[in-house]
């Protein structure tokens, strides 16, 4: 195993950059939330949700970028193009419902974008399902619900055609929008058409990105962070705006770095070479736990939903024969537990949980014979067999107080299908309304070049919570309505053997 502490490292570092040239080289989630690669966990235009994402530019050049509007059942792209950011630029937009169900992108960002947003808007297509039909939903309302990624395709350059010039703002608005579009003409005036890498140098990495879920009758936003890959690729991957690359399995890194805290030890780096560079993607993204909290409380009007959103399933799992290990089912028609029913469509990895009330009791998945109270600490759990799956790209899991499921989540409006989504209700445990949930994914292993194994799936996502106070009041005697809602990112641990 090519694990390192951080001590080790910094020593391999003043004796020759030994240590640390290997893992620069390596896909890694950056803890400062910078990147080349951008992950958003769930957007949402359901249930009059809006979700505004933006990216920051946070170099002293000029980059060229992509951005990839994915749907959350089976990771069909249903929107990208290319943006073109001047240095220190931001670039936002905002996803919301369109009059047939769907989603669209609207912006007033003066950021060159190619091809140019007519009106600054776009609807969301279904080509990516219905041309390939995977047998899924095949309406537009699938569009309204996913997740989002962003590419630095490379650093613009002033070398051949003056792109980064052109790129630049003057007073506020980009220099010449129309040079950058004119370079992917089809008419043969399009140089990019022929070589994309003119004026173009490798990514740098040194984005950053936020997420803000807004319901205007709710008066709640959910804001989150974007997860950032850093060392995704050191190659131009500039690709023209309808093209479906560059995508997590394009990048030129083949080995990831993760950093792990054991109990007891010192912090590690673990570095892994995979030989291929979407596994090395999921090996930096996978955890074997996730852990976060809930609150469902009818006095406070609380209402919890966690996101887990899984960016390299589809390479895994959909138009292949078998799954592809970490997960271990392939896309398709899910049959009940006796094979005989169809249940639906998806691709389903189980997953076992423990979950515990805030004075430390531990559920059971079976209320009619809990264990009752019990002394502190509690011994350890033992896993129970696997009491739901998760089956899409991006899932939504709803924390209940009773059976009677909505057909659609109270947060994010996700909508019950065929398959429903997962609902789990702490008091049918024998638990009350606040606590903390741990995942665990019990799944087929990754085995790197040599010979170590990472349990668990590449997994993001995160804990929205919402309150409503009715308990405020004017000094006329009127209830005045206050709305609160917040996200807390997932923790979680990895196992390497």
């Amino acid at each position: 195993m090519k694990r390192k502490t951080l001590t080790t490292a910094v020593l391999a570092g003043l004796t020759g950059m030994a240590g640390m040239v290997s893992v620069s080289n390596a896909v890694n989630v950056n803890p400062d939330g910078l990147g080349q690669v951008l992950l958003y966990p769930f957007y949402t235009a359901r249930e009059g949700n809006d979700t505004l994402i933006s990216i920051v530019n946070t170099a002293d050049e000029a980059k060229a970028v992509k951005i990839r509007f994915i749907e959350a059942l089976n990771s069909r792209e249903v929107l990208d193009f290319n943006i073109y950011m001047s240095a220190f630029d931001v670039w936002a937009g905002s996803i919301t419902a369109t009059d047939d169900g769907g989603a669209k992108i609207m912006t007033v960002d003066e950021t060159c974008t190619v091809p140019n947003l007519e009106g600054g808007e776009q609807e969301f297509l279904d080509f990516g399902y219905t041309l390939e039909d995977d047998g899924g939903p095949m309406g537009i309302e699938r569009t309204a619900s996913g997740y989002v990624e962003v590419f630095e395709m490379g650093t613009l350059i002033d070398d051949d055609l003056g792109s980064a010039t052109a790129a630049t703002h003057v007073d506020g608005v980009p220099a010449d929008c129309g040079q950058l579009i004119s370079q992917w003409d089809g008419d043969g005036s399009g140089e990019w058409l022929a070589d994309r890498t003119l004026d173009m140098a490798p990514p740098t990495g040194s984005l950053f990105g936020s997420g803000f879920i807004v319901n205007s009758e709710a008066g709640t936003m959910l804001s989150y962070n974007a997860v950032a890959l850093d060392n995704w690729s050191d190659a131009i991957e500039h690709t023209e705006p309808e093209d479906l690359f560059p995508n997590l399995a394009q990048g030129s890194s083949e080995s990831s770095t993760i950093f792990l805290s054991r109990t007891g030890a010192e912090s590690d780096v673990d570095e892994q070479d995979w030989g291929d560079s979407v596994i090395a993607v999921g090996a930096a993204l996978t955890k074997y736990q996730v852990m976060n909290e809930y609150v469902i409380d009818g006095d406070a009007n609380a209402r919890s939903e966690w996101v887990l959103t899984f960016p390299t399933k589809r390479f895994h799992t959909d138009g292949v024969e078998e799954a592809i290990p970490p997960f271990t089912n392939t896309w398709g028609t899910v049959l009940d537990p006796a094979g005989v029913e169809e249940l639906g469509v998806g691709a389903c990895e189980p997953v076992q949980f423990s979950i515990w009330d805030r004075e430390e009791l531990l559920g059971t998945t079976d209320p009619g014979t809990g264990d009752g109270p019990g002394f502190s600490p509690p011994g350890p759990p033992t896993p129970e067999e696997a009491p739901f799956s998760l089956c899409y790209e991006a899932n939504v899991i709803r924390f209940g107080d009773s059976e009677d499921l909505p057909d659609s989540t109270e947060i994010l409006g996700e909508p019950q299908r065929d398959l429903g989504f997962v609902n789990i209700n702490p008091y049918a445990l024998g638990l009350g309304g606040e606590g903390w949930v741990r995942f665990q994914f019990n799944n087929e292993s990754i085995e790197s070049a040599s010979g170590d194994t990472y349990v668990g799936l590449p997994a993001i996502g995160f804990w929205a919570v919402s309150f409503r106070n009715d308990s405020i009041v004017d000094d006329a005697g009127d209830v005045i309505r206050a709305n609160y809602g917040n996200t807390v990112d997932h923790r979680g641990s990895r196992r390497v053997e």
